[in-house]
């Protein structure tokens, strides 16, 4: 493991110190979790970019939490239930005893293809993320996407210095918030996650559901894995099916109404089930 050296840090102006000492003015008056938009937000009057998020990671649970991502429903979902383990500063956290890390501090750590496909798939050009090691194994991580890539060196110096504020205002704005929200038993099907079932359920490949979506094919298996666990680790297409047809465990999410002339409500039923030819068999 190659870490890179102080070099690659950028020199900061006498301004940019100044704005970033407002910045950490800022985040200390940060709350609550409704606030937490605030923390990547105050990055973009530095390095305006298109996407953020923030959330914590327990190294010994091996779980993640997601705080804010401005990321997509889609992909945010993806990242926090299979993305950030192949993350370079999450696995940083976990392999390392430094206090603050990023996606750029160690270069010959392999990103597998399937996720450079999502990234692709979701539009993300160039990605910093930056995590901060808490006592117990509670860290924190912030990300940063599409920005110049000739700012990539800035924003990983800045971050340095503002990522141990973040961390303190993540971490008491989490600590403040409302626990007495019940939670749901068993986790519920997106509405991606259900059109990719129906049309499963229709008897169409991964690759012609990913054709049809418009999104790559290990866009369509990261989906399904997630669907797998959720019915209860089912081990085929065909359990899934069957597991998702009859609805069990209340995991459905309900869609959105459909629009009609007349007051009568609609019924959400799944497309009338088909037996599949031998040539379009349910694949893995």
């Amino acid at each position: 493991m190659i870490f890179r050296g102080p070099e690659s840090f950028h020199y900061l102006s006498r301004k940019e110190f100044q704005h970033m000492g407002e910045i950490m003015d800022r985040v200390r008056r940060i709350q609550n979790r409704a606030q937490l938009p605030e923390l990547t937000a105050a990055v973009s009057s530095l390095i305006p970019h298109r996407f953020s998020a923030n959330g914590s990671f327990h190294i010994q649970k091996k779980q993640l939490e997601i705080g804010h991502s401005t990321y997509g429903e889609e992909h945010t979902h993806l990242y926090a239930t299979q993305g950030y383990a192949t993350d370079p500063a999450i696995q940083l956290l976990q392999k390392t005893h430094i206090g603050t890390v990023s996606s750029e501090d160690c270069l010959d750590m392999p990103i597998p293809r399937e996720v450079i496909n999502l990234k692709l798939d979701a539009g993300i050009k160039t990605c910093l993320t930056v995590g901060v090691r808490g006592v117990l194994g509670l860290c924190t991580y912030y990300a940063f996407s599409n920005f110049d890539q000739r700012l990539m060196d800035r924003l990983r110096t800045m971050m340095q210095i503002l990522a141990p504020h973040f961390h303190l205002a993540y971490l008491r704005a989490m600590t403040r918030q409302d626990h007495d929200q019940p939670a749901a038993n068993q986790p519920a099907l997106t509405a991606r996650e259900e059109e990719i079932m129906r049309w499963v359920a229709e008897g169409k490949t991964n690759w012609e559901i990913s054709i049809i979506l418009h999104v790559s094919l290990n866009t369509i298996k990261f989906h399904l894995k997630n669907v797998y666990q959720k019915l209860g680790g089912v081990e085929n297409r065909w359990a899934a099916v069957a597991q998702w047809q009859s609805g069990a465990a209340g995991l459905l999410v309900p869609s959105a109404p459909i629009s009609h002339a007349t007051s009568t409500p609609s019924l959400d039923i799944p497309p009338p089930r088909r037996e599949p030819s031998q040539s379009s068999h349910l694949s893995r």
